[in-house]
């Protein structure tokens, strides 16, 4: 019995030495495949100037060299009243970072974020019925200085327009690249492009004014 069980030991050592001894076979290789690649490519080398679309405009434009940012907040009195803490935590989370535009930020766990846009480069709603929303801009050409855009603001809440005097006097607030301007308004809102008026709103707000930008930034 012993003899046999070791012949069979024997006899599978050998095959299972055979089996392991590399094969002369060779296998030529006649065809090559293209790598994949991610899609879209990451557009490097850009300035900053470029990522946040000045290049667009022509050269002969004093637009070319300066840019303003602004975070807005509108929607009820109530709403916008509950949503403060919110909006402070949002624009100091807001920083220059990677991608283009190149900016990043903490978006508050209950908003909900919207479709971007050229003009909103974070764009979110919130509060019931997501009456209320905050969009971070970044505009290139400063969208006619401090003064105008204020006002451009207070008119969408219908009212009326301060003197340079008193935008001046408007409250400071530490945002972004600088020091902006904030704003608190009251009124009948009335969106861009819409003709109806929302009676009962409030805007809060940050303006950074135009930020000089020179050729190589």
């Amino acid at each position: 019995m012993f003899p046999l069980t070791r012949i069979l030991i024997t006899a599978l050592f050998c095959m299972f030495s055979l089996s392991c001894k590399p094969s002369d076979d060779r296998v030529e290789i006649t065809s090559i495949r293209e790598l994949g690649e991610f899609s879209p490519k990451p557009e490097l080398g850009l300035n900053f100037k470029e990522r946040v679309g000045l290049q667009a405009v022509k050269q002969e434009s004093p637009q070319l060299n300066s840019v303003a940012f602004f975070v807005k907040l509108t929607g009820p009195k109530l709403t916008v009243n509950s949503e403060v803490d919110n909006f402070n935590s949002f624009c100091d989370s807001i920083k220059i970072g990677q991608g283009n535009p190149p900016f990043s930020w903490v978006k508050p766990s209950s908003w909900k974020e919207e479709s971007q846009s050229s003009m909103r480069v974070a764009n979110f709603s919130f509060g019931p019925n997501s009456l209320g929303e905050c969009y971070f801009t970044v505009l290139p050409g400063g969208g006619g200085g401090l003064l105008a855009n204020v006002n451009r603001w207070r008119k969408q809440m219908g009212l009326t327009e301060l003197t340079s005097t008193e935008v001046d006097e408007l409250p400071d607030r530490q945002f972004l690249l600088g020091t902006g301007k904030y704003l608190e308004l009251e009124g009948g809102f009335k969106p861009v492009g819409s003709t109806d008026t929302k009676e009962g709103y409030k805007m809060i707000g940050v303006i950074l004014p135009e930020l000089q930008i020179t050729e190589g930034k």
